[in-house]
């Protein structure tokens, strides 16, 4: 808080941060500075090979209070059982959340997966990449599900609402709501169109909004803003 307290100026990573961070130091300017992304690095490749039509999850179970949000997957699995699932990601919490879904024939674990060649392999094979969390700042993985063409459907928590647009470049739903995620899954899921029409937005966005030149250029602003030099 001393430090807080002492800097010209705070610049969170999204403004859900920004509003905690008011809170914390309500006397102290902020400005959001969002985590910029290359995307030229995120295009479509062949390599890795999965069942379909498939949900793909690609994420880390290293904090409880994010993690524990994906054990409503398994009443999603278990009434959607024509769906695959899969699961990238390993972690220190793995053996919480596993066990629970692992019961399911069509839900499948693959590890961590070497970044970030393996990971756009993955990106390019699934049809809707799922964030399934109880709290996200700003989840890099969403950016990149979106710059690969791929619909979203995401835990409306944190700063994920500032990283993807509800309903066009993919779907919002509220946490611990399984039935909400089984219904925007099996939209996607069963109409390709919507599926393409929402990536090609997504891609669209994330390049609109978190290009590092925009994202430089909105740095540089702040910097004059507060004369720092």
């Amino acid at each position: 808080k001393e430090i807080f307290n002492g800097a010209t100026a705070i610049l969170p990573i999204c403004k859900y941060l920004e509003k905690m961070t008011n809170e914390f130091v309500p006397n102290q300017p902020t400005d959001v500075v969002s985590e910029g992304i290359d995307a030229s690095n995120w295009y479509h490749v062949e390599g890795l090979k999965l069942k379909h039509p498939c949900v793909g999850l690609l994420q880390q179970p290293n904090k409880w209070d994010k993690t524990s949000e994906m054990l409503v997957l398994d009443r999603v699995i278990e009434k959607m059982p024509d769906v695959h699932f899969y699961w990238a990601g390993n972690g220190p919490l793995l053996e919480r959340i596993l066990p629970t879904l692992n019961k399911h024939d069509n839900f499948h674990w693959l590890g961590r997966l070497q970044y970030p060649d393996k990971v756009r392999e993955y990106l390019s094979e699934i049809d809707v990449y799922a964030l399934v969390t109880g709290v996200d700042m700003s989840p890099l993985s969403l950016k990149e599900a979106q710059l690969m063409k791929k619909p979203v459907v995401a835990t409306n928590v944190g700063g994920i609402p500032e990283l993807m647009v509800d309903k066009k470049t993919g779907y919002l739903v509220e946490k611990g709501n399984a039935e909400e995620l089984i219904q925007k899954l099996s939209l996607l899921i069963n109409d390709e169109q919507k599926r393409k029409t929402m990536g090609i937005e997504g891609r669209k966005f994330v390049e609109d909004n978190f290009s590092w030149d925009n994202i430089a250029r909105q740095f540089l602003e702040i910097l004059k803003k507060h004369n720092i030099t």
